[in-house]
């Protein structure tokens, strides 16, 4: 997202519109309108760098019969460092003050440094971009700079080792090995793109591959934020600009127009497919729509390449209000983000917000540009300073910015909420076990011995057995019962065979935790399930109807496969869905707004839990259905807040404070249980 380097240069006005399209789909998709397949436009700034870049240095080496890395270096910094350093300071200071301490203050700080080192891809590789909350984190964005930061990295070493070659052979020789490596590179990077998207498993198993594993980095986040599995989209801009260098070109310019139409065609069919699916199931995983990137990746070559000599559409994007967008197209990349995250976060998300949105980010970004990027660029500020002093004042920016944050943020949690970021999630399972363990291969608990040993209660289940584990044990051990507690995020506890979450860790966890509930033989067994975690999403060739009802199927068949444990068995549903986050919705500004209204917040649970409770009718040795509404409502509204202690630790999970306050109901759960 860079305008032409140099001065004195050919200016292609349609390609500053071509830019101003790009930046458009982008905020439409980050603004959550119905062009979700907006996120293309990072793809068409890709093609549109590797165009624009080969093409300046292209005149560099005409002009001068070399290539200068210091002078390269000196102006990538000048053009991208400024305005980054403004946006990542500035959205830091804000967010002490507008975001919570509990995710997007420390998400802040964390990008404050890999802003800083342009490695913000690698950060968030571990997370996938489609799942991520739009209020965690306020410099999300900065990874796809990261990504044109690499590029521009490994750029000036090419371009030197192949200036030296064309000195030292023949220009056909020379042409041949371009062409070659530039084919090569093309190809083998899109082969990893596609692989990696579309047969993760394969290339999970690969030798290579296993260290991202332990980073919990698979294939498919790999293939969305590795500078490798982007290149192809960057050498595509460099083969238009080289073939544009071509005599043939002139030849097939003369069908520019259709070969124009053409690019506009795929990019419009690679946005509208992934605005229906920005993400496609490959198997039993979810990657980016890796045939709408093909089309737009294409697509926007084509529309460079045929829009040298084009009168149809080159005119049209080459007016004036697209001109300007794309002239300051890379600030209002930099500034939308930070801008919506801030919206939404201190207002209500509606179409009077993405408004004024889009009209903050087009105003703000023009004053940037005007005031920041041009008078940087054109060394009309600091005229002699380094490459090395730029750099080195964003390092210590960035570092004291951390220091900071990471001292801050604590302290305002504390003043906020009692409780420091990291102490929501402490949960008695996560700590390390004071005694006897349990293992059934990935079957895995602590034994909580009661006082009195009268049997045993084990919890099985996601995530919200997880959050539940505090109040359980303690519950359990007050009715004289050992507790083992079973629990796997993402995978909710059914039959080996369920269609929902069927990746292998997940199959393999059930089994081995049903041998081991025949193995301990307990008294009374709690199943927690977040349910609407898997049915949101439908199956595949399901609707959504449908797929609630499968869930309905499958947990009766999980209870039936109990009945030879004479034991009774519990169905613990989620606590309340608030729209109120901790990690998100709690700031200096806004220190408490919780309250919601009862019916508002019981709506959002109820289809599910009558699907579940129906789902345990008949069941002889299957108790109740537990229900924490009435612990968080009253009769006119739901607060996750009592007694200025927050019971939440997200919009789903219950805290360690939570758990234990809905202790009471599980005891009389179980208490029922036992003397049924």
């Amino acid at each position: 997202m860079s305008v032409d380097l140099g001065t004195g240069r050919p200016y292609r006005r349609d390609i500053q519109g071509l830019r101003a399209i790009a930046v458009l789909l982008v905020l439409l998709f980050h603004f959550e309108t119905p062009i979700q397949g907006g996120y293309l436009g990072v793809d068409m700034f890709f093609v549109i760098s590797g165009y624009v870049i080969t093409s300046s240095t292209l005149r560099e080496i005409e002009k001068t019969d070399t290539f200068l890395w210091g002078v390269f270096v000196h102006r990538r910094v000048r053009r991208l460092l400024p305005g980054a350093v403004l946006v990542a300071v500035t959205t830091a200071v804000l967010s002490m003050l507008l975001l919570s301490p509990f995710g997007p203050q420390k998400e802040t700080a964390k990008m404050l440094l890999s802003t800083a080192s342009y490695t913000a891809n690698f950060v968030l590789m571990p997370q996938s971009y489609f799942s991520l909350d739009p209020k965690s984190n306020p410099l999300l964005h900065m990874w796809s700079l990261a990504v044109e930061e690499q590029f521009y990295l490994i750029w000036p070493f090419a371009i030197i080792v192949l200036v030296g070659l064309r000195k030292r052979i023949q220009a056909q020789v020379f042409r041949v090995i371009l062409w070659t490596a530039a084919t090569v590179v093309f190809m083998a990077s899109c082969w990893l793109f596609l692989m990696s998207a579309t047969r993760g498993q394969q290339i999970s198993n690969h030798r290579w591959f296993k260290p991202f594993i332990q980073w919990n980095i698979t294939p498919e986040l790999f293939a969305f934020y590795s500078p490798f599995t982007r290149a192809w989209e960057f050498i595509a801009g460099v083969i238009v600009a080289l073939l544009l260098q071509q005599r043939i070109a002139s030849l097939i310019l003369k069908v520019g127009p259709l070969i124009a139409c053409c690019g506009v065609a795929l990019v419009v069919v690679g946005v509208n497919w992934a605005s229906e699916n920005p993400e496609v199931q490959h198997g039993t995983t979810w990657s980016t729509n890796t045939s709408a990137t093909l089309a737009a990746v294409i697509g926007t070559a084509l529309w460079v390449f045929g829009g040298s000599n084009d009168n149809l559409i080159r005119p049209l994007i080459s007016t004036r209000p697209f001109v300007l967008i794309g002239d300051y197209s890379y600030s209002i990349y930099l500034l939308h983000w930070p801008i919506w995250v801030l919206l939404i976060t201190n207002s209500d998300q509606n179409w009077k917000t993405i408004v004024i949105a889009f009209a903050l980010s087009l105003g703000l970004g023009w004053l940037q540009f005007k005031f920041i990027e041009v008078p940087f660029r054109s060394r009309k500020r600091l005229p002699s300073t380094s490459t090395l002093r730029f750099v080195g004042v964003f390092g210590v920016v960035a570092v004291v910015g951390f220091v900071v944050m990471s001292y801050a943020t604590p302290k305002i949690a504390v003043h906020l909420a009692g409780i420091k970021p990291n102490e929501p999630t402490l949960h008695i399972i996560e700590k390390p076990c004071d005694g006897e363990k349990f293992e059934l291969e990935s079957a895995r608990s602590c034994l909580y011995p009661a006082a009195e040993d009268e049997g045993t209660a084990i919890l099985v289940g996601d995530s919200m057995a997880k959050s539940l584990s505090d109040g359980f044990v303690r519950a359990s051990n007050a009715q004289g019962l050992n507790s083992y507690v079973f629990s796997y995020p993402g995978c909710a506890f059914q039959l080996s065979d369920s269609p929902f979450s069927v990746f292998d860790e997940c199959v393999s966890w059930r089994t081995n935790v049903i041998s081991a509930l025949r193995k301990l033989q307990p008294k009374v067994v709690l199943i927690a399930n977040l349910s609407m975690l898997y049915v949101d999403r439908p199956l595949p060739d399901w609707s959504i109807d449908d797929t609630r009802l499968i869930w309905s199927s499958q947990l009766t068949r999980t209870l039936n496969s109990l009945s030879d444990l004479d034991a009774q068995v519990i169905v613990v549903q989620p606590p309340p869905l608030f729209a109120y986050d901790l990690r998100y919705d709690l700031s200096l500004l806004w220190p408490n707004s919780a309250k919601e209204p009862r019916d508002v917040v019981v709506d959002r649970r109820k289809t599910m839990n009558q699907i579940e409770a129906n789902a345990t009718i008949g069941i002889e040795f299957v108790r109740p259905v537990v229900d924490f509404t009435e612990q968080f409502c009253n009769a006119e509204v739901c607060n996750p807040k009592v007694d200025n202690e927050f019971l939440l630790e997200d919009s789903d999970h219950l805290s360690v404070n939570g758990s234990q306050f809905v202790f009471p109901e599980i005891e009389r759960a179980i208490s029922e249980a036992l003397n049924s």
